[in-house]
């Protein structure tokens, strides 16, 4: 009963990463860029909880359409990126609230992150498929 759990959270694990690359990559056909400046610092918990802490990066930019939008970063690091440093900016002109994200940490969830996850998945599945026969 372990192993087929295990081949359950693999897939799950390969689906996840899968779906994370494909909506980057038709997001990526619809995206436009844009200039903009990180305005400051966000204070987060870390990976390793509350004795852990992170920052992500505020930014700000304008549409092509004039809108001025700011948004966090879905990257954290410490100690984050120092306001007034421009960044370029990816964002769905459809919803630019939503979907605006600093163009390096798109490209990092599309081609390494997201790949990772189906790698690491496809392991977890076939380790454990191994265990059931």
């Amino acid at each position: 009963m372990g192993h087929m759990l295990g081949v359950i959270l693999g897939v799950a694990i390969c689906c996840g990463g899968g779906y994370e690359v494909v909506t980057r990559v038709r997001l990526t056909r619809r995206m436009l860029r844009a200039d903009g400046v990180f305005v400051g610092r966000d204070d987060v918990l870390g990976p390793g909880g509350a004795s852990t802490r992170s920052r992500v990066g505020r930014f700000e930019f304008t549409t092509a359409q004039g809108q001025q939008i700011e948004a966090s970063s879905s990257l954290y690091s410490f100690p984050g990126p120092k306001p007034g440093k421009p960044v370029t900016v990816i964002y769905d002109p459809a919803r630019p609230e939503a979907s605006a994200e600093r163009l390096g940490v798109h490209r990092l969830q599309m081609w390494a992150i997201g790949p990772l996850l189906i790698a690491v998945g496809i392991a977890v599945a076939a380790v454990n498929a191994a265990g059931l026969r």
